[in-house]
């Protein structure tokens, strides 16, 4: 039997299924592939970022492997002194000793050429300084704690001085007054009238040289030395005086040799006391 709907057709609307406007379909259409695209977006912009990423780490890992290279060949290149430290600690004890024992010709020519009167002159002299000791102990850093280096050296003089012997015997006291000798004696003294157009002494004195264990040190200073200005100023700092110039010098010898006339009024010509 066949259904007849008696409805007007303005009725028959409602009685069917509700469905989605076109209007609602194209909208969320149109917001799916926004999204899509953003997410399309997002993505390509991950995969730019992680490719400059990965570009800059590989980079960094070419240097890590240049500065590799370049470390073993200097490895390779420092090879011979690996030990060298160890050498030095060896080494370093008996260089100690040489250098707390060895004799300061430098400073003993110093204060030698700034005591010898005025009155003689040094022809020639002839020295041996004690042995260096490599066993000797420290010395003090103190004037007092200071120990000779045994047994001393030995020094011979000669020279020429006006025809008084008492130039002779200034000669000997200033020779015992400076700190580098010892027990300064004369050993031959003769007037010669013969070889100069006028007279002269011709004289001859031996002393001993004395050598102080790390007077001047204790050990040798292996570590760099900031480097002086060309007249003599450290870098600053101001001028120091020599220990044996200028007025330092003159004051440990005596200025211009007043400490020794007392001494030289006791000595007899002839060198006798």
């Amino acid at each position: 039997m066949r259904r007849i709907n008696l409805l007007p057709p303005e009725d028959r609307r409602g009685l069917r299924r509700p469905g989605v406007p076109a209007t609602t379909r194209a909208g969320l259409l149109g917001i799916l592939l926004i999204l899509g695209a953003l997410l399309v977006l997002v993505m390509i912009g991950l995969y730019l970022f992680y490719a400059y990423r990965l570009g800059n780490e590989q980079d960094r890992i070419a240097d890590l492997d240049d500065n590799i290279v370049r470390m073993q060949a200097r490895i390779q290149e420092l090879a011979p002194f690996r030990d060298l430290q160890a050498r030095l600690d060896a080494k370093k004890p008996i260089a100690d000793g040489i250098y707390r024992t060895r004799f300061a010709w430098d400073e003993f020519l110093q204060g030698l050429a700034f005591v010898i009167p005025d009155s003689t002159a040094l022809d020639s002299f002839t020295g041996m300084a004690a042995p260096v000791n490599a066993q000797a102990p420290p010395g003090g850093e103190t004037p007092g704690e200071v120990q000779n280096l045994e047994p001393p050296g030995a020094i011979t003089f000669t020279g020429l001085a006006l025809p008084e012997y008492q130039n002779v015997s200034d000669f000997v006291v200033r020779m015992n007054n400076l700190r580098f000798l010892a027990n300064a004696k004369l050993t031959t003294a003769e007037l010669d009238r013969e070889t100069f157009p006028e007279e002269a002494i011709a004289f001859e004195v031996a002393a001993e040289l004395v050598t102080r264990i790390g007077e001047n040190g204790n050990e040798v200073r292996i570590e760099s030395v900031p480097q002086e200005e060309e007249d003599g100023t450290p870098q600053g700092g101001e001028p120091q005086a020599s220990q044996y110039g200028g007025e330092s010098l003159a004051s440990q010898y005596g200025g211009d040799g007043g400490q020794y006339a007392e001494e030289n009024e006791a000595i007899r010509p002839g060198g006798e006391r």
